[in-house]
C-alpha cells in the first residue's frame, strides 16, 4: 500500500495518498492488537504468553523462531499439564 500511496501522491491525487497511508496505518494497529489474541485463542495460550514466545523464538532463531516459539511453548505447556495431572510435580514436592 505504501508504494501506491506515493505514486498517488506523485501524480497529484494526494488526497488518495494520505488515505492509504491512514489506512495501512489503521491496518498494522490493528493487525498488531488482534494477532496475538488471535493466535492465543486457536492454540488456548494466554496472548501475552504468546507474545513472549513468538519475541523471544525471534530473537533467538529469526523469522523461523516467530513460528518455532509457541510451538515449544505448546510442548512446553502440555508436559507440565501431564506432569501435573499425572501426580509427578507432586510427588517431587512432597519429598524431604
Amino acid at each position: 500500500m505504501i508504494p501506491w500511496a506515493i505514486i498517488s501522491a506523485v501524480n497529484g491525487d494526494l488526497k488518495l495518498g494520505i488515505s492509504l497511508l491512514i489506512l495501512y496505518a489503521i491496518i498494522i494497529i490493528v493487525r498488531q492488537i488482534l494477532e496475538p489474541r488471535i493466535v492465543s485463542g486457536h492454540i488456548g495460550i494466554h496472548p501475552i504468553f504468546t507474545l513472549i514466545a513468538m519475541y523471544t523464538g525471534f530473537k533467538l532463531s529469526g523469522l523461523i523462531g516467530l513460528f518455532i516459539g509457541p510451538i515449544i511453548l505448546i510442548i512446553l505447556q502440555n508436559v507440565f499439564e501431564t506432569m501435573i495431572d499425572n501426580g509427578i510435580v507432586k510427588t517431587i514436592l512432597d519429598r524431604k
